[in-house]
Order: structure tokens, then sequence, then C-alpha cells
């Protein structure tokens, strides 16, 4: 089947240096004029032609690459995008089997990556996905949650790829649940270790004592809201990191709970209603065993992250 991407009226738009899909007005146009055919491989193709234009934009370096259930776009090395897909392949049924009542793998089409060898192409695309004003943190990997979700992540930073593509696959398998940001990179981090098998998690007295000595009122009003984990100065670095200690210890003393919490918790207050329901504590509670005393409870209405 050839679907021609371009032909679809307004489906394409002019990124930073990238075509952008117009996924609305795809869908539209889907949702419109296919009959008798499988959304899956029409939304598959539409995937295939995108990232075709992906590919020359970027240069005869790279080439695109498919699995049972991955496209990917990475440089032109056999060796390496059966590497990266196997990781994918192996990584989605690990956090599916980890997760059986909370990952969903929903949706049409094959799931995209995207590899980029070098800095400059990587944040050229990503930018894609920011406001145009703003001081924000560096990033290596991302799941892009807008029209048909996908991941991108950067070569140039190393050689540790099987957890980057694990931490954004879980992003992507969890996208339908409303989450706290706080919870959604809690457990993701542990699922991404779970994956990988092995973990960097740590918990020293120097790491405490940042902790202590940065969090107050006013920024643990940006961790409940997810704003502290885009921070450019250390907030984001502990961010994750206190998001990690305080999943771990919540399957510690509540694992029987955690698939019900996962499925219930939204980001309008931060998951603090349905922590007290299930387990009968609050995040303050939590906070506090770690923190120690202080003003740590979500104080008010949260907006989703973006």
């Amino acid at each position: 089947m050839q679907l021609i991407l371009p032909s679809i009226p307004n489906a394409l738009e002019n990124g930073e240096r990238f075509p952008q899909p117009n996924w609305s007005a795809i869908a539209e146009w889907v949702d419109t004029h296919v009959r008798n055919c499988s959304l899956n491989q029409v939304w598959t193709e539409l995937a295939r032609e995108w990232l075709e234009m992906l590919r020359v934009s970027l240069g005869d370096d790279y080439t695109i690459a498919e699995s049972a259930e991955f496209l990917l776009v990475a440089k032109d090395d056999v060796r390496l995008s059966n590497r990266i897909l196997e990781s994918c392949e192996h990584t989605r049924l690990t956090i599916l089997k980890a997760l059986p009542v909370v990952a969903r793998d929903d949706g049409f089409g094959k799931h995209v990556v995207l590899a980029f060898a070098d800095t400059n192409s990587y944040y050229d695309y990503i930018s894609d996905f920011y406001p145009d004003e703003g001081e924000f943190a560096l990033s290596g990997g991302l799941f892009l949650d807008r029209g048909y979700g996908h991941f991108a992540f950067c070569m140039a930073y190393g050689d540790d790829h099987e957890r980057t593509i694990a931490h954004e696959l879980n992003h992507n398998l969890l996208r339908h649940l409303p989450l706290p940001l706080w919870l959604n990179e809690g457990v993701t981090q542990v699922m991404e270790d779970t994956a990988v098998g092995s973990s960097y998690f740590i918990v020293d007295h120097e790491i405490v004592r940042r902790h202590r000595a940065y969090w107050n009122s006013e920024t643990i009003d940006a961790f409940w809201s997810g704003d502290s984990f885009f921070s450019p100065d250390d907030g984001q670095e502990l961010s994750y990191h206190l998001s990690q200690v305080l999943f771990r210890n919540l399957v510690s003393d509540f694992s029987k709970q955690i698939p019900q919490f996962l499925n219930t918790a939204d980001y309008a207050d931060a998951g603090n209603g349905a922590l007290q329901q299930l387990c009968g504590v609050s995040l303050g509670d939590r906070v506090k065993q770690f923190l120690g005393h202080g003003s740590w409870e979500p104080g008010r209405t949260y907006s989703d992250v973006d």
C-alpha cells in the first residue's frame, strides 16, 4: 500500500530543521478516507513515509531499519541498528510483563525510535517540541508525546543506549495514565533498571545532605508540579533521585497497592489522594520519612506537564 503523505492537505509543517507532520490533520484524513484497511498497517505506512522524509533531511549517512514492533532511524550501520532494535523488542516485553495491569501497548502503527548521531541534529529535532523561549536542561533522550508518540535519543552521549531506550519506552507504555511526573519518573527509573539488569541507584550521606539543603516548601511544590525536572540547576538531578527514593520506598512498604496506585494517581493532586485512599499515608508523610520535618504536602491543583 502506498500512501502519499505530502498529498494529505496540511499534513506537513516546517520545523526548525526537519519536516514535522501535522498529526491532527493526518488523523482526520485517515478517519475520513481509509476504509476496509488495517489501521495498524495504515499508520505504520504513514510512519514509514514520515521517517523517509526525516532520513533524507538527515543525509545519506542515515537509514531506516525495522523489526516486528519498531521503526528506527539511525546511522547506516547494520550491526548498530540490529542492536538497538533487539534492545527495543526485549525492553517492550520486559515492561509489559513487569507491569501487566499498568503498562499498555495501545494505538496503531509501530513504535518509532530516532537515534541521532550528533548533538546538533538531536537538539535541532527536539527543539520543535519546546517553547520558543526559556532555559532548559540538557537531555540525552526524550519521549515525545505529541501526535504519533515516539522517542529520540542522542548516540553522542555514550554507549548506554539500552538504558535510554528502556527509560523512554516505559514513558511510551504509560502514556495513557494521568501520572504526576514524579511518579512517572520514579517507576520509569525502576523499570529501566529491571530491563537492563543493573542499577546506578545509591543513597549515601552526600546525596542526603544535598537533598536536605535543596528542598523547601517552594522547591517541593515545583517537584509535585513537575517543573523541577526541567530545572537547569541541581533541581533536575535531585528531582529524578527523589522520585526514585519515593517510589522504591512505596514499593517496599506497599507492594500490593502499587498497581492500583499507578492506575489511579492523578497529576492534579500529585497522586496524593490515591495514595491516601490506598495506603493511608500522604505524600508529605513519605517525604518526611526521607527529608525530616518540613512543609512537604502538595499545596494546590497541578496541571499536566507537556
